[in-house]
């Protein structure tokens, strides 16, 4: 009975050992890889007018023109040649994110958004309460108590934070990735 507990213990202490040794990084570099997480924060924004690079946490000012993992170009003048040839440029507060997905600066394009349980209207950078029932250029009807009638039919509520833009997309608040509500 010792031997078969004895074997028992040194199979279990061997397997431990084998497991701690599996988790453990190989190398240095192993332990400071960048994670898919910390890649999603680098990113290109357009802050007051001037091209900004975020990269592992830290703000610089863009000091040449960059290509996104996409083939999006992205000059220091804030100017984006898209993958498809289309020219565009950004505003402030838009982001690029290193894959080349474009990131509106959503508190700054004209929206719809439920703020302190009220229907507010941001237009032209204003803010203002909703002051009727609105049909916007899609279809998509916003009530000023906060009720939509999608314009496939479906019927929702907008919360605390959630903003339909003029096209009708809306953005919840919980899902919106820049900052507490969307904001920059």
């Amino acid at each position: 009975m010792k031997t078969i507990n004895g074997t028992i213990a040194a199979a279990m202490l061997g397997l431990a050992l084998c497991n701690t040794s599996y988790s453990q990084p190989k190398s240095k570099e192993a332990a400071t890889e960048a994670t898919p997480s910390m890649m999603k924060k680098d990113h290109l924004m357009m802050k007051k007018g001037k091209m900004m690079v975020m990269k592992d946490g830290k703000e610089m000012m863009m000091d040449k023109d960059m290509t996104m993992t996409d083939g999006t170009k992205v000059m220091m003048d804030g100017t984006c040649v898209m993958k498809d040839g289309k020219k565009m440029m950004m505003s402030n507060g838009d982001k690029m994110m290193m894959d080349g997905k474009m990131m509106p600066g959503k508190m700054n394009k004209d929206h719809l958004m439920m703020k302190d349980g009220k229907m507010m209207e941001m237009k032209g950078g204003k803010e203002m309460m909703m002051e009727k029932d609105m049909t916007l250029p899609d279809g998509t009807m916003v009530m000023k108590d906060g009720t939509c009638m999608m314009k496939d039919g479906k019927k929702m509520t907008m919360s605390e934070g959630d903003m339909m833009m003029m096209d009708g997309k809306m953005m919840k608040a919980d899902k919106m990735p820049a900052g507490p509500k969307g904001q920059n």
